[in-house]
């Protein structure tokens, strides 16, 4: 890998991909996690823990919703609540190191939310 470039590209969906072991300070997840199910999602980070450096960590950003969950009947996302989000985490063996909200987003949209994730 050269300076400043790219790594390498991964033609694949996340529910099949799979981290070059012990390889990622970080692997960050922004607004894809909802064309995930629960279930491909514990098992997207759990494959991401592998791939993780000794100290890494995993970073998510998503929309969350107020209740459980919202689905958008147009293109099949679902949005999860915090509390769903958190769940998953937990039952992914991932431990919250830190979260944020994101502030200064227009009325009318869904709150993101951001975690700071570390395998247990």
């Amino acid at each position: 890998r050269s300076e400043g470039r790219v790594g390498g590209m991964f033609d694949v969906g996340l529910q099949a991909f799979t981290p070059v072991q012990a390889r990622y300070d970080v692997v960050w997840c922004q607004w894809v996690l909802s064309h995930l199910t629960d279930d491909d999602l514990v098992a997207f980070f759990k494959r991401c823990t592998t791939g993780l450096a000794p100290g890494g960590f995993i970073c998510v950003k998503e929309n969350v919703a107020g209740t459980s969950y919202v689905v958008d009947s147009e293109d099949s996302s679902v949005t999860r609540s915090a509390s769903v989000f958190e769940s998953l985490f937990q039952k992914s063996g991932l431990s919250i190191i830190e979260k944020q909200t994101q502030t200064d987003f227009p009325d009318g949209l869904f709150e993101v939310k951001m975690w700071a994730l570390q395998p247990k």
